[in-house]
């Protein structure tokens, strides 16, 4: 298993205060004095981790995005869905033969070919959930026509699709795992959708602040209420003096609350940049993930994604930037426990109350700039532990 120490991870990177839960320090938020944050590398060498299921036995289900390599040959495609064990019981599930694959050849794209995004964006599965009796359910965004939220048995066949909808970036069940939610990137809309296959819409989210697009990519269900937090990321605005196109604006993305059965739509968190996924324990706790602190690098849309000895370059995010910040459910002051993250973008709340985090989002080994020079992208699950504090909860 391997260890982060946290110097590599509390970076000085100069995030936009949040704001929110309270008046926070003109320094930013503090990080927790009264523990340390165990970070431990417990998966690498992924490509382009997203949603993992923890099962009660310690097991991991983890989708994977791929490479992002397009083909029309499906044999090619590198999305996958794989249970990881580890089975020498030594904290880490990298050794050899504790990968079970369970779906290969799943659809992959890079939005950057696809969409001239200017950005180094994969897309594929992206989120996972597990029932609690047995089925899984796997949204996957594979591009405009491999798109779906699909069925997979306890016996590990896939049945039907209960949606074909624009990349449902963020999928979660009510309360009583009667029924789904999903957010919609695409256009900005939060719907619940039913295992007989029906849905409805709940709400639109409306243009951010600046003009932006709401863009939501994770959610939560809120187990004490039953309402549904949602991160809203922030999209793109058009500069009116220059024309230029701005992908985000740090500062503008923010949590907000949904009532599943008026809609009615309340800030939680406000001031953030990139929030990206959301995640909320029994007591209330929130943890925000923020995939990067700004923009860098834009990609011309016939950059060659997979050359190995191409300059390191960021491709749309600040490589290194992205943080994971607790906010109280007691009202006290919002804290980071990790900082310094390569584009995180889905976080998991295990049954014993660890974090599970993946990292790594872009095309894997491309070069990047590193905090310690040049390095290359790799997709990691990395697991946080010990980080409540006196007065969390």
């Amino acid at each position: 298993m391997k260890f982060l120490t946290l110097p590599v991870y509390l970076l000085l990177l100069s995030f936009i205060p949040l704001a929110g839960c309270g008046t926070l320090p003109s320094a930013g938020i503090p990080r927790s004095a009264a523990s340390t944050p165990t970070v431990e590398v417990i998966l690498t060498d992924l490509e382009n981790p997203r949603g993992v299921v923890v099962f009660e036995s310690g097991d991991l289900l983890v989708a994977e995005a791929g490479t992002g390599f397009f083909s029309v040959d499906p044999t090619l495609w590198t999305g996958q869905l794989t249970l990881f064990s580890d089975l020498n019981g030594d904290g880490d599930f990298n050794d050899q033969g504790e990968a079970e694959p369970w779906f290969s050849h799943l659809p992959t794209y890079n939005a950057l070919s696809i969409y001239a995004t200017g950005g180094d964006e994969v897309g594929g599965p992206v989120d996972v959930l597990r029932h609690r009796d047995g089925r899984v359910f796997l949204s996957v965004d594979g591009g405009p026509d491999e798109i779906a939220l699909h069925v997979i048995s306890p016996e590990k066949s896939v049945g039907r699709s209960l949606a074909g909808r624009a990349n449902m970036n963020g999928i979660a069940f009510d309360r009583d795992q009667s029924r789904l939610f999903a957010v919609e990137s695409g256009t900005n809309i939060l719907i619940e959708i039913s295992f007989q296959a029906e849905i409805r819409e709940i709400v639109s989210f409306p243009l951010l602040n600046s003009g932006q697009q709401a863009v939501p990519a994770g959610l939560a269900v809120d187990p004490r209420t039953g309402e549904v937090l949602v991160a809203l990321f922030s999209g793109r605005v058009i500069d009116d003096e220059t024309g230029e196109t701005i992908p985000f604006i740090g500062g503008e993305a923010k949590i907000v609350r949904v009532d599943p059965q008026t809609g009615r739509i309340t800030d939680e968190i406000t001031g953030l940049t990139t929030a990206v996924d959301v995640a909320i324990d029994p007591a209330g706790n929130l943890f925000v993930v923020e995939m990067a602190s700004t923009y860098a690098d834009i990609l011309p849309r016939n950059y060659d994604l997979f050359d190995e000895s191409a300059p390191p370059l960021h491709g749309g995010y600040l490589r290194y930037s992205g943080r994971l910040t607790l906010f109280p459910a007691s009202g006290a002051l919002p804290r980071v426990i990790v900082e310094g993250l390569d584009t995180p973008t889905n976080i998991t709340l295990g049954p014993e109350g660890a974090l599970y985090l993946s990292t790594g989002q872009g095309t894997p080994g491309r070069p990047i700039p590193g905090p310690n020079g040049p390095s290359k992208i790799v997709g990691e699950i990395l697991r946080i532990t010990n980080y409540l504090s006196e007065g969390s909860g």
